[in-house]
């Protein structure tokens, strides 16, 4: 049975390539136009204290009992100092649109947190995104399934990587991070880049729907060329094990 290890990448921190704040005039404008953000678009947080940011990719939407939208990730993408997240588009350097808060995250037993929307002209949606694609720019979210098999053919969407996709090569991984162990983890051949992190894991059921079955949480890239990896994914299972009370969002 294959139980990888993963180097672990905690998304990743820069310096001038994504700006730490935005003005209050572009805010001014931003919050006069209703944003959509899909799972893949990139988040972005500032911590002011130690003078760092985390650029990470949004996972899926998800709702509470209580009624509140959520945009889930990794947990690791939190910041202590980070305060809100902004989204990061495709094709962009820069934060837009403020989104909130991350008002909850673990790193044990799972890589999880959620992002509260605080924000009245942001809009989740029940969408991957698929830019890269002129035909098929936004994938639906139809279903959410386990993954039962090796050799499944998984994509991810993410900021950098954009969509790529792989095959599942084990379903029983671990990571073991900073003394953090997490297990039921599935593995994929499916190189990401960090900054990816957070973003969903799916499978195509026709070219514009799709089925989600889970979010990335790290893995190995050092292969030495630009095409092979190993992908950790958070299934939807441990998840929901951990965060009670929490439904994920699909298209009727």
């Amino acid at each position: 049975m294959y139980f990888p290890i993963f180097t672990y990448y905690n998304c990743f921190e820069t310096t001038n390539h994504y700006t730490s704040s935005l003005n209050n005039t572009n805010l001014e404008k931003i919050r006069s136009i209703v944003t959509k953000i899909l799972a893949g678009d990139g988040i972005y947080a500032y911590d002011e204290i130690k003078k760092i940011n985390k650029v990470c990719s949004a996972g899926f939407y998800a709702r509470d009992q209580d009624n509140i939208d959520y945009i889930a990730t990794a947990g690791h993408c939190f910041l202590d100092y980070g305060d809100f997240y902004s989204l990061i588009p495709w094709y962009s350097s820069n934060p837009t649109a403020l989104i909130g808060p991350m008002i909850y995250h673990l790193l044990n037993p799972i890589d999880f947190g959620l992002i509260s929307i605080n924000e009245d002209d942001i809009k989740p949606e029940p969408i991957i995104r698929n830019s890269d694609s002129k035909q098929y720019p936004e994938l639906l979210i139809k279903d959410i399934m386990p993954v039962s098999s090796n050799g499944a053919h998984l994509c991810l969407s993410g900021l950098l990587t954009h969509v790529k996709c792989g095959y599942v090569a084990a379903l029983n991984g671990f990571t073991s991070v900073g003394g953090n162990f997490r297990d039921n983890i599935f593995v994929v051949n499916l190189r990401y880049i960090p900054g990816d992190s957070g973003g969903p894991i799916f499978s195509y059921k026709s070219l514009s729907h799709v089925s989600l079955n889970g979010i990335l949480t790290g893995g190995l890239f050092d292969f030495y060329d630009y095409i092979n990896g190993i992908t950790g994914v958070i299934t939807r299972s441990s998840i929901l094990n951990v965060v009670e009370d929490l439904e994920v969002i699909i298209v009727p």
